[in-house]
């Protein structure tokens, strides 16, 4: 028995050991890829629409190691951001308040660049605008933008000082991390499969119009929430997924944490109109997409997706340490491999996908370039 028990708290230490340099491990991983990007990518509307998952990183950085690196004002702003790729998960209720302040702040500011003061009772401005790829997939807009990014008025002319100066903070960090881990630990080997893009589209909108982009009568609440939410699983598929080799390990975070979150928005959703029951939308698409939601996330894993620190968490075994992203997924899941499991999220995303883009037609939408 004695010896058993030394066995036992053997490889207790030696799981142990492997946790914290694991979890370092990660962080250096999703450091280089995060510098990758930033050394590469200039075009302004990736660069506003990938800052929640620069955020996630830096404020799950400062988490597990206890300290706080950023400027005050910084530090705040990075952990609002942070918190707001939680917020469509929210109850519905709660969401539409705020969908329809951003809206209302947005079509204040845009009426107010129009020349004469009379026009305003005309509605002839446009207060949204809406970004595309070359292949027609919507993939941000500025409501989104604004509200992420705390924009309270995009024509100040400090707001682009602003945004500058948070990604500077956030781009000094991330350099920090990466440059610290690489003087103890060898720097992982990041393979890009494009070395940059460029999102080149745009259609502006005036959301107090009916417009033939939203396809049927339903609430403006409801057309902008469904909105944001496909720019943002479209943002991971069309852009960020297509700017590496398969396998990066913080993609398939940014893929995980972004279909989760959408995954609770829908399900805040159809709890909202189960209540409400006007008919606005097709619960039963919603059912079927939480059924299959319900088989892939589980909150061990989704915890050590959202955070860094894997110390005792349980989503480790030495069984599976040398799997891809180090038997994580086999730990959790019973011994899904990753691929398997990359798989079943996908077949996920895309049947979210499917189902939100039937709320939107493009088909004669005329594209302007940026």
């Amino acid at each position: 028995m004695e010896k058993g028990k030394l066995v036992d708290n053997s490889e207790k230490e030696t799981l142990n050991n492997l946790e914290k340099v694991i979890a370092v491990r990660i962080i250096q991983e999703d450091a280089e890829a995060i510098y990758s990007l930033m050394k590469s990518e200039k075009d302004s509307i990736l660069s506003m629409g990938i800052i929640p998952y620069y955020a996630l990183f830096v404020q799950s950085c400062q988490e597990y190691m206890g300290e706080k690196y950023l400027s005050e004002s910084e530090e705040l702003r990075v952990k609002d951001i942070r918190n707001h790729i939680k917020t469509y998960g929210e109850k519905f209720g709660k969401s539409k308040k705020r969908l329809l302040s951003v809206d209302f702040k947005q079509n204040e500011q845009f009426m107010s660049q129009l020349k004469f003061d009379f026009m305003r009772d005309w509605n002839v401005h446009l207060n949204l605008g809406t970004y595309w790829t070359a292949e027609r997939h919507i993939v941000g807009n500025t409501q989104l933008f604004a509200d992420f990014l705390g924009i309270e008025d995009m024509f100040n002319t400090e707001t682009g000082k602003r945004q500058y100066e948070l990604g500077n903070q956030l781009g000094k960090f991330v350099s920090s991390v990466r440059d610290g881990l690489s003087k103890n630990i060898n720097q992982p080997n990041v393979l890009r499969s494009n070395s940059s893009i460029s999102i080149d589209y745009f259609h502006d909108l005036n959301t107090n119009k009916k417009n033939e982009f939203f396809i049927d009568s339903s609430s403006k609440e409801l057309n902008l929430f469904l909105l944001h939410l496909i720019c943002n699983m479209n943002f991971v598929k069309y852009v960020l997924r297509t700017l590496f080799v398969e396998g990066n390990t913080w993609v398939f975070r940014v893929e995980y944490i972004v279909t989760y979150y959408t995954f609770r928005a829908l399900l805040s959703l159809r709890n909202y109109y189960e209540n409400v029951n006007d008919g606005q939308v097709e619960l039963a698409d919603i059912s079927n997409i939480i059924n299959f939601g319900n088989e892939i996330f589980q909150s061990k894993f989704r915890n050590c997706m959202m955070h860094y620190g894997l110390e005792n968490q349980e989503v480790l075994s030495l069984k599976y340490i040398n799997k891809p992203f180090y038997g994580i997924i086999e730990t959790c899941f019973d011994g899904m491999d990753y691929h398997s499991y990359l798989d079943h999220l996908r077949r996920l995303s895309d049947t979210i996908i499917l189902f939100l883009e039937k709320r939107f037609d493009a088909t004669n939408i005329e594209l302007q370039h940026l």
